[in-house]
């Protein structure tokens, strides 16, 4: 079973949003404060082992709790070494209950385990939570069966689970996962886990803290709403596997398998209404086209083997990746003040958010799945009018020295690259060879065939991940376009510096056009306060508010926890 973790606090942004409404939202008259906490003491001794029947619950409380009492926890046979966060709770409620009272189950009990029985569709396991033996407890204290033990185990689970529950909204629960070389999003929940236990049983807002410290985002709830509608589909039978046809099949054969295509989509989609039919008609293209853009395919309209093989996707495997999404969702910020950019990898777009609507969305180009991009929150530093480029690490080692081994300096020549010492001196070509190159910093002038185009967009970040321009103009035309080195290339860079800088009336769209064709680098400062979230998720919303399925670029959805 999961134990507490060792540290106390969950350590992010005091000046976080969710910290605020947390605080203010969560009564605090019956807690003392963590100072005076720290400060109560009681003659040392060692933690009981197990609840003696003769011991009432708060006898037992504060045998395990009070500020000097030693050695390991147990609760329900499971020894917890770091029991700190358990003990820092029942120190500020002064030792009493939170969960039980003279009659037996206070109503937040009851609240809290009907939450934990929902807390699948937020693609947790409620058996992380010690729902069975929980609810076995809680059957033993509504019938008057209850033991003194009883009833001890039974508050020290709850409040096991609730802290448990706690850090796995806001931090999320698969740290593993969260550490991986190119996620480096922050989580920005403020929020020491011991005090909302803590103000959530005084207030009586336990269904509200849980609600709170869920991720903010609109993405969460729509994904929890979508695992809860297929949970509901796979209750009733889900759907069965369509076949491919031949051309070999007989007039009946089609009919039957068209009959079974519309009732496939007609399960997952609601459409074509017509489920009986077994023509080709115009309700079923539409439908099957329809399926094909919810689940990010060529919609064609056509029952091609790409469609056919969506289709055959079961429903465990879509319930599984909208619990990976909204698990990404809890690494991430919880809070994410307007207005920002939002770079969605796996659907390979980007979108303006402000005012609670989308003000700008483009197409861009993503990193390919052998160089993916970074996963970050930077903020919009400046925007670069003809910028220079200098060739970074990655590029250098397995581009430009490969090139160089294989070509010569033609390679330079042919991708108007020049060489330059550490003194800013330039370096000629004839000095130049495959393994030397290191030594140098290699260059690209300015213009619209640069590799950053007319137009780059610098973030804050220790990464060098920035959005610009690109010569590559053909890629924004394809479905897949994750074809960069790490950076986004934006479909319409010039568009897109106008519109961020749409308070002054210096930049227009013919202001930028002649300034990128004199060749000479500008730098314009951000005055609007903009972070940029690039993020990989293969779920997404399209602009009616309906789930999407993405492809998984960079296969991250099939790592283990």
């Amino acid at each position: 079973m999961q134990c507490i973790m060792s540290h106390t606090k969950l350590v992010l942004s005091q000046n976080s949003t969710l910290f605020l409404i947390l605080l203010s939202l969560f009564c605090v008259n019956a807690c003392v404060s963590p100072t005076d906490a720290n400060h109560q003491s009681v003659k040392t001794h060692a933690r009981p082992l197990t609840s003696a029947n003769t011991m009432n619950l708060k006898e037992y409380i504060v045998a395990l709790f009070d500020s000097t009492a030693t050695g390991p926890l147990q609760i329900a046979g499971d020894t917890i070494q770091h029991p700190e966060t358990l003990q820092k709770a029942y120190i500020m409620h002064q030792f009493e209950p939170f969960w039980v009272n003279e009659q037996g189950l206070t109503t937040k009990a009851e609240e809290f385990i009907n939450a934990l029985k929902e807390i699948r569709y937020d693609g947790l396991d409620p058996s992380d939570y010690d729902l069975t033996t929980v609810e076995k407890s809680a059957s033993l204290i509504r019938n008057k069966k209850a033991s003194n033990e009883n009833f001890n185990e039974f508050e020290l689970l709850m409040s096991r689970s609730f802290l448990n529950l706690s850090n796995d909204l806001l931090m999320g629960s698969d740290t593993n996962r969260r550490n991986r070389k190119d996620w480096k999003i922050p989580n920005d929940s403020a929020a020491d886990v011991s005090t909302i236990v803590c103000k959530a049983m005084n207030d009586g807002n336990v269904l509200k803290a849980i609600d709170l410290m869920r991720p903010q985002h609109w993405y969460y709830k729509a994904f929890s709403e979508e695992y809860k509608r297929l949970d509901n589909l796979k209750k009733t039978g889900g759907w069965d596997k369509i076949d491919m046809p031949t051309d070999s099949l007989s007039k009946d054969t089609f009919e039957s398998w068209f009959i079974s295509l519309r009732r496939r989509l007609f399960i997952e989609t609601s459409l074509p209404t017509d489920t009986s039919s077994g023509k080709w008609t115009k309700d079923l293209s539409d439908a099957i086209r329809h399926f094909q853009y919810t689940n990010h395919i060529r919609a064609n309209g056509k029952a091609d083997s790409t469609t056919i093989a969506r289709l055959n996707i079961d429903i465990d495997s879509k319930l599984n990746t909208l619990a990976n999404n909204m698990e990404r969702l809890r690494w991430m910020k919880h809070d994410f003040p307007q207005p920002y950019i939002w770079v969605d990898v796996a659907k390979q777009e980007l979108y303006y958010m402000e005012n609670d609507s989308i003000q700008f969305n483009m197409r861009v180009v993503v990193g390919k799945p052998a160089r993916p991009t970074t996963m970050l929150d930077a903020r919009l530093q400046n925007i670069v009018f003809s910028p220079p480029w200098t060739v970074p690490p990655t590029i250098m080692k397995e581009d430009v020295m490969p090139g160089i081994a294989k070509r010569g300096t033609a390679y330079l020549k042919r991708k108007g690259l020049k060489v330059y010492d550490k003194n800013g001196k330039l370096v000629d070509n004839a000095d130049i060879n495959a393994t030397n190159i290191r030594n140098y910093k290699v260059r690209q002038s300015p213009g619209d065939r640069s590799s950053l185009g007319e137009v780059k967009f610098n973030l804050l970040n220790p990464w060098s991940i920035y959005l610009h321009d690109t010569p590559h103009r053909e890629d924004f035309v394809k479905f897949y376009r994750a074809y960069s080195s790490g950076c986004i290339r934006v479909h319409h860079p010039k568009e897109f510096a106008e519109f961020l800088l749409r308070d002054s009336t210096k930049y227009s769209y013919a202001k930028i056009d002649s300034i990128c064709k004199t060749r000479k680098t500008m730098y314009v400062p951000m005055h609007r306060d903009v972070m940029v979230h690039i993020v990989y998720l293969t779920n997404a919303l399209d602009s009616t508010g309906h789930v999407m399925y993405l492809k998984d670029l960079y296969k991250w959805d099939a790592v283990k926890k």
